[in-house]
């Protein structure tokens, strides 16, 4: 539950002494206003919406900086709904637009998690490092923690967790005197538990809790409990994680953090499942799959399929059992790649830090250099410095010089592999992959299909809208194309409009199923060539198989490029099937 512990990037920016929510007077000031409901939004969740209410009908009143930070306020609002593409298109808004730095630096921070969330690592990744680098010119200790909060929690993502906990345990340092440190011990907590150095029944895991509950600060309260809880799980105690599950029940659906919501269902069905309850595993299980914003947080949904799987296959019903095992294991596999990415982005975003540092360093070190030679100017060791200075100049010439010429061969490389404008194989590069196929195909004794694609009617689409709309049309179509084919296929451009598609372990059935699919794919999707003016696309097919053609790629070009003038001599937008001598019509 490693998202569950690092979804706090919505959090308030300080925690407050007070352990009660009083209704703000209405003589309060826009400025008092903007600072209870930063202080509220996870303490007393509608009280924040009220208080937002209020503000909204203040907003004429508002100064220009206030009213950058109402739209952080709405933001996050949305953010906190589980509406994350909206929220980014305003916290985008807010960077570019807003006068204020430190409204601009909490939307920044905000963002790195709603990248994170939208898989966008590079770019999150990116952003942390800025917002690092900005951080000793960020004067408002407030916003210095937001920063410090998403820092940290973006590096626990990417499996640095001596990183973030240092950066966690600097939110202790920047909390004025007798403030609560509900949020840097939960920090510190969920790192810990995903670092597998933490147990359910670990002081410091409990001291996190008690210190969010006496701030009332249930939102981080309630990450930790349901931490707990999933601790309380895996080591074979289900009945307290659904006490303390049940007891944290109430003020997770009072708070309206969908996320505490689906967690709490998912947790309950799999301590259920532990004890063998299989009728309220299912229950909780499927009750995850039909909340509200499920979709948005696919681990768990991926823990309720796999719930439904063991119930399943434990109740004999196999069938089921299958169908949710497949689902679990695609989620389960998805996140696998999503660990992975993070990690690879991370590693590339601090090489390229890491390379930016150096550059900087060497430019210090020749102006170093530069001032070494002017003090030296009448002194002999000049004449030494110089030839120092030459021979690194050489060395850094040589070594730019292989650098360029390496990325030269990868370019190159690539370039006789893919075609440059669609990214498809290149005919060469097809051909060879193709052969390679067919010889296995041949050799395990397994059936194969060659398809040829032929836009219809492109030379027109080129002499009425030119050739850059019909690039774009070729764009279009590959990954139209490309969507519906396989993973295993082959997918290459011949020349022109045409491709080649190779499918392994393809019936001709099959294969046209395929193809057929294809066709219908680009005549549904048009293409705008003009402001006022789409143009549908069609395409003919020429299908050939082992079955009749045999193994020899030639052979099969052939019959495939039959079929596809059959096709187009037929009327074209159809499919043909090569019998070896004649092709069959499938329109």
């Amino acid at each position: 539950m490693f998202i569950a512990a690092f979804s706090i990037a919505f959090v308030p920016v300080m925690a407050s002494a007070s352990t009660r929510s009083v209704p703000a007077p209405a003589s309060t000031t826009s400025h008092a206003l903007l600072e209870r409901a930063d202080e509220i939004k996870t303490k007393n969740h509608a009280e924040f919406m009220r208080t937002l209410g209020l503000l909204h009908q203040r907003e004429s009143s508002l100064s220009d900086s206030q009213r950058w930070r109402l739209r952080y306020l709405d933001a996050w609002q949305v953010a906190f709904d589980g509406n994350y593409r909206e929220s980014d298109k305003a916290l985008r808004k807010i960077i570019s637009d807003s006068t204020d730095p430190s409204v601009s630096a909490r939307a920044s921070a905000l963002r790195i998690y709603i990248l994170n969330a939208g898989q966008h690592y590079e770019a999150s990744y990116k952003l942390a490092s800025r917002l690092i680098a900005d951080l000793p010119r960020i004067n408002d200790s407030k916003t210095r923690i937001v920063v410090l909060v998403q820092v940290s929690q973006m590096l626990a993502l990417a499996g640095q967790y001596e990183l973030a906990l240092k950066y966690a345990r600097q939110i202790e340092d920047e909390l004025p005197q007798g403030a609560s440190k509900c949020k840097a011990l939960t920090l510190e907590a969920s790192t810990q538990i995903e670092s597998h150095t933490l147990r359910s029944s670990s002081p410091a895991l409990n001291r996190a809790i008690d210190s969010c509950l006496k701030a009332k600060q249930i939102v981080y309260a309630n990450v930790l409990r349901i931490d707990k809880a999933n601790l309380l799980i895996k080591e074979g105690h289900p009945d307290p994680a659904i006490a303390l599950l049940e007891q944290l029940a109430p003020s997770a659906r009072k708070s309206g953090y969908q996320r505490h919501v689906v967690e709490y269902h998912v947790l309950l069905a799999k301590a259920y499942l532990k004890k063998n309850d299989d009728v309220r595993a299912r229950r909780y299980a499927l009750e995850t799959l039909s909340l509200e914003h499920a979709e948005n947080f696919e681990e768990d949904i991926s823990e309720a399929y796999h719930t439904l799987y063991l119930v399943n296959k434990r109740t004999g019903q196999q069938a089921d059992a299958l169908a949710y095992y497949e689902k679990y294991v695609a989620l389960d596999q998805a996140s696998t790649r999503k660990a992975k990415a993070r990690a690879l982005a991370y590693q590339m975003v601090k090489q390229e830090v890491l390379a930016k540092k150096t550059k900087l360093d060497t430019l210090s070190k020749q102006n170093r250099i530069l001032q070494l030679r002017h003090a030296l100017d009448s002194k002999q060791a000049e004449t030494n410095r110089l030839y120092v200075l030459i021979l690194l100049l050489l060395l850094a010439s040589i070594g730019f010089l292989l650098y360029k010429i390496k990325h030269s061969q990868l370019r190159f490389r690539r370039m006789a592999r893919e075609d440059d404008l669609t990214g498809a194989f290149t005919r060469q590069h097809f051909f060879e992959q193709a052969e390679h196929i067919l010889r296995r195909m041949q050799k395990n004794d397994n059936e194969a299909c060659l398809m040829i694609l032929d836009m219809d009617h492109f030379k027109r689409v080129n002499d009425v809208y030119g050739h850059i709309t019909g690039d774009s049309v070729l764009k279009h179509a590959t990954s139209i194309c490309q969507h519906e084919l396989r993973s295993s296929d082959v997918f290459g451009r011949l020349g022109g409009e045409e491709f080649g598609v190779l499918m392994p372990g393809c019936t001709p059935q099959q294969g046209k199923e395929i193809g057929d699919r294809m066709r219908r794919a680009l005549m549904n999707a048009p293409v705008r060539v003009l402001e006022n003016e789409s143009l549908t696309i069609t395409a003919s097919i020429g299908l050939a198989s082992t079955r009749t053609s045999g193994y020899q790629l030639m052979r099969m070009m052939l019959h495939a490029d039959e079929a596809l003038y059959e096709a187009k001599r037929n009327g074209r937008n159809q499919l043909m099937i090569s019998s070896g001598n004649t092709a069959t019509a499938m329109a």
